[in-house]
Order: structure tokens, then C-alpha cells, then sequence
């Protein structure tokens, strides 16, 4: 089992802390989440596993990532170009985004999306038709940004509803997503459709130097829970020696995976917690389930230190745990905020 983290630094989007590339990035984050959630949704209704919805989720994070870096490398270079055309602007100043830039920016990362669901599900050996896709993102509307824009045709004007509906969705807990009533007519545009499917996935591949291997948390706490004998739920049996009950183990189980779902979509500290090896996020999130099933009405104590059986730093996991905390109460999720629960 591959141990490494999901989601490595070279892959992630860096937020820039220039105010003015702030800007610039800001409608890229905004539709970056909302695609997030749609995928995650997708994925729902296609009724396949959590890893194949995490390895999707994973691999259009990885995408977004190189795909924010070029982006931003261009703005600036055009910064560059127009700061020599006029002197005396500060130095930094990023070019804003024009009309025909964001619907193109969004399109593409829409099509990317639908690629990436249908790219997760062959790559963890859950295939789904190539028309199941194209319908879910026709229907769920892969390529419109779910925030509300402006319908003036200046570009500036635009670009500042983006920027402000950018701030106020980014703090709200569920993304408002529209959905069509029909899937699309098997028409000439649904064969177009397949053909920019079958190209977009390629070019995804080639962005990723077809290396869709990833990591799963979800298997590594299993694997945590069995290995330190601390149950595995109640489907298992000859649990005789188990720290946990089997409903005890299970409803642990069911809790950190509920985590790994919320931290997936998110892309604040979400992309942190996901630079964690695998088996430091594993041992997180199942520290902070504990600690959360404690406080209600489940009976679960863990041994101290527990996780240094895995040569796990303490330093580490309390970080993650922490960053973990942080995300839940965000999202307004009941946790337990005592540190010692670790």
C-alpha cells in the first residue's frame, strides 16, 4: 500500500498572498468548489464507492492545482507586458480576467471535472459508461460556476460580482446547486460531447503524466482499526480480542469516514490536511472521531498515544487533528475540542 499523501504540494493551488492576484484567483477557487461539490454528488447518484469518489476528487484537485499555477504564471507575464507599457504602475499588478476568459476558464474546468469522475472510476476498477457522465454533468451543469453573476456585458462589472460572490460562497456550508430536468438529446451535440470527453480525458493524463495512483485514507483506517485490534465493525467476525464492539468500531468507522468526506471537498483546510501522509491524515481523523463519538453518547476510549505504534510524530498528528477541529467547526459539525481526546 502506497503511503504518501493524496494531495503533495506540487499539486495543490497555492493561494498568493498579493492582494491583486487574490483577485485574479479568487473565481478559480469559487468554481473549483463548486465543482467539488458537484462531483461529490455525481458520484452519489452513480452509486459508486467512496475511493472511486476520492480518487475523482482527488485527480481534478491535482488538475486545478498545475492548472491555477500556468494561470497565474500568464497574469503575471501580462502584468509584466503592460507595466513596460506604462510606467510608474505598481509593481505586481495583476491583470484582471475578462468575460471571455472566465466563461472559458469555467468550461474548461467543468470539462475537466466530468473527466475526472469518469477517469476515478476506471482507475479504481469501477467503470461507468461514458454516457452516465455526460449525462450527470449535463444535468447537474458541470460548466456554470452556481454563483450568481452579473448580466452586464462589461467585463468589469462581471468581474466584480465574481469577486463578491466569490467571498460570500466560500464561507457558506452548502453550495447552492442548480440541476437541468432532462439529460441531454442524443443528438449531435451529445456525440460532440463524447469526442471532447474522450480528448479532455487525455488531456488530463498528459497534465498528470498519467500517474493516477492515489492513496486512500478510507482503506488506511481500516487497515489502522484491524492492525491495532481495535475492532472492525459489526460485519466482521471473531472479534473476541477487540479493544471496540463491533457497534463501538463500526460507528468510529462510519464518523472518520464522514470526515474524510467533509476535508475532501474542502479547499482551504482541506488542501492542507490532504498534504498529510496517509497514514498521519488516517490516524487524524480517527483521533478527532473518537473524540467526537466520546463526547456523545458512544463509549469509545482509545489507549494514550496510540498512534505511535505507527511511528506516527505526536507533533504531526496534533496538527492535523487540530486543522481537522477547525474544519468541522467551520462547517458547524458537533466535535469534541479537547486536546487530551488525542
Amino acid at each position: 500500500m502506497d503511503l504518501r499523501a493524496p494531495l503533495p504540494p506540487e499539486h495543490s493551488l497555492v493561494p498568493s498572498n498579493d492582494d491583486n492576484n487574490k483577485q485574479n484567483m479568487a473565481f478559480l477557487e469559487q468554481s473549483m468548489k463548486y465543482l467539488l461539490s458537484r462531483i461529490y454528488l455525481a458520484s452519489q447518484m452513480m452509486e459508486i464507492g467512496s475511493e472511486s469518489r476520492f480518487t475523482s476528487i482527488i485527480l481534478f484537485r491535482r488538475y486545478a492545482g498545475h492548472f491555477g499555477k500556468v494561470l497565474h504564471q500568464n497574469y503575471c507575464r501580462r502584468a509584466t507586458q503592460q507595466e513596460q507599457k506604462q510606467k510608474g504602475r505598481e509593481s505586481g499588478y495583476g491583470i484582471q480576467p475578462s468575460l471571455q476568459e472566465m466563461k472559458q476558464i469555467k468550461g474548461h474546468l467543468g470539462r475537466i471535472a466530468a473527466a475526472c469522475l469518469f477517469l476515478g472510476c476506471k482507475a479504481e476498477e469501477e467503470q461507468r459508461r461514458i454516457r452516465d457522465v455526460i449525462n450527470l454533468s449535463s444535468i447537474l451543469d458541470f460548466e456554470d460556476d452556481g454563483g450568481e453573476t452579473s448580466q452586464s456585458t462589461e467585463a468589469d462589472t462581471l468581474w466584480q460580482s465574481n469577486k463578491t460572490a466569490a467571498t460570500a460562497t466560500m464561507s457558506a456550508n452548502i453550495p447552492e446547486i442548480r440541476e437541468a430536468k432532462h439529460p441531454p438529446l442524443l443528438d449531435e451535440k451529445y456525440w460532440s460531447d463524447k469526442e471532447q470527453m474522450v480528448s479532455t480525458e487525455q488531456q488530463l493524463l498528459r497534465m498528470l503524466q498519467f500517474d493516477t495512483l492515489v492513496c486512500h485514507p478510507y482503506r488506511c483506517v481500516l487497515i489502522i482499526m484491524d492492525t491495532l485490534n481495535f475492532g472492525r465493525g459489526t460485519k466482521s467476525q471473531d472479534q473476541t480480542h477487540c479493544l471496540l464492539s463491533p457497534r463501538a468500531s463500526e460507528a468510529l468507522i462510519f464518523k472518520a469516514w464522514t470526515i474524510l468526506n467533509e476535508l475532501s471537498i474542502d479547499i482551504d483546510l482541506g488542501t492542507a490536511l490532504l498534504q498529510y501522509n496517509v497514514v498521519t491524515l488516517s490516524c487524524a481523523v480517527i483521533s478527532v472521531a473518537a473524540a467526537a463519538s466520546r463526547s456523545s453518547s458512544s463509549n469509545v476510549k482509545l489507549p494514550d498515544e496510540w498512534w505511535r505504534a505507527l511511528d506516527v510524530p505526536t507533533k504531526d498528528l496534533m496538527l492535523a487533528a487540530e486543522s481537522i477541529r477547525n474544519l468541522l467547526h467551520e462547517r458547524g459539525r458537533t466535535t469534541c475540542s479537547d486536546r487530551a481526546a488525542t
